[in-house]
């Protein structure tokens, strides 16, 4: 094991810029592949002045880093040092300004994911952050004051990282952003059924996720594609009815403007989906839309004519509501028009 104040890495480790000493030895070598999954807590130093600019414990102590090997990490940096290093160690990284132009947007986006997971107050005061695009940051800047120094005038900085713990591909369930595009596919039936088989529970806010899940990667997939191409209509028709299913999540929740603006977008592309006209037929009944909520009624029934007896009975309940409703209105104004 090397000794923890000798200085084991120099520049010509990475053929740049970048030294690590220990701090603390670590307790078992890691085995590094594409995929392995690393968790570990870093602070940001200044080394001239010794400022700690970042410490991601005290933002929040329980919640790590996450970083997968291979994936692109966006400080390229951090993965190479952290390759070097193994579980439960702690060491220190003096990284040379000529490998950190691009750090400080990365640091941004670090600021701002522990911002929305913990809501920290860390750098409150700068919560007016500009989100600008990448040809406009050196003139708008981040929206940190110290980032924004960094930016127009880079400097060399300290990382000091500790391992907590490292899972290899297939001891953990991975991130959607990490996912091939052969591997969200294969998710979605089964995301589908946990969804339906949650929702025969009564799990609503479960169900929804799962569907939530499905549907953010089928949109990952539609995206590759133009609309109303072939491959984009074929993911289209698998979207539509895990997002009615969705929809009768929501509706359960008594989220009826949600359902609403999905069911229409389901009735552009297939306006004669009877599933989609019933559900919105309900939802209207439910914020009062009485009018458009019979017309989706009698469109069903013309659709698919074993629904007659159903669609008939539904008619009759919503003009039992509109009556009711009549006669609460009338009896709040009786006596007062024309007074």
């Amino acid at each position: 094991m090397s000794n923890p104040d000798q200085m084991v890495m120099g520049t010509e480790a990475f053929d740049c810029g970048i030294q690590k000493r220990l701090v603390y030895a670590g307790k078992y070598p890691i085995e590094y592949h594409d995929g392995t999954k690393v968790y570990f807590h870093f602070k940001i130093i200044e080394p001239n002045s010794g400022v700690v600019m970042d410490d991601s414990k005290k933002i929040n102590e329980k919640k790590p880093m996450e970083l997968i090997i291979g994936k692109k990490f966006k400080i390229e940096t951090w993965e190479k040092c952290i390759r070097t290093m193994w579980l439960n160690e702690v060491a220190r990284f003096s990284v040379v300004k000529e490998l950190l132009y691009d750090f400080p947007i990365a640091a941004k986006q670090l600021r701002d994911y522990y911002a929305k997971i913990c809501e920290s107050k860390h750098h409150k005061e700068e919560t007016h952050r500009h989100h600008c695009c990448g040809f406009n940051i050196m003139e708008h800047g981040v929206g940190y004051e110290d980032l924004d120094i960094l930016l127009k005038s880079p400097k060399n900085l300290d990382f000091i990282f500790e391992i907590v713990k490292v899972e290899q591909p297939g001891e953990y369930k991975k991130d959607p952003w990490s996912l091939t595009e052969e591997e969200k596919i294969k998710q979605l039936p089964i995301l589908k059924e946990n969804g339906n088989n949650l929702f025969k529970e009564k799990k609503f806010e479960e169900a929804c996720k799962q569907y939530e899940e499905a549907l953010g990667y089928l949109e990952q997939l539609m995206v590759k594609e133009k609309p109303n191409d072939v491959e984009w209509n074929q993911w289209n028709e698998i979207k539509i009815p895990i997002l009615l299913n969705y929809c009768l999540c929501k509706f359960n929740l008594g989220e009826f403007y949600l359902c609403l603006e999905h069911l229409n977008t389901i009735l552009e592309y297939q306006p004669n989906n009877t599933k989609a006209l019933y559900r919105r037929a309900k939802v209207n009944a439910s914020i009062w839309n009485l009018s458009e909520a019979r017309n989706d009624f009698k469109r069903c029934a013309e659709l698919d004519p074993t629904l007659k007896n159903d669609i008939l009975n539904q008619l009759n309940q919503l003009d039992k509501l509109e009556a009711l409703q009549y006669r609460k209105e009338a009896e709040k104004f009786k006596g007062k028009l024309f007074s």
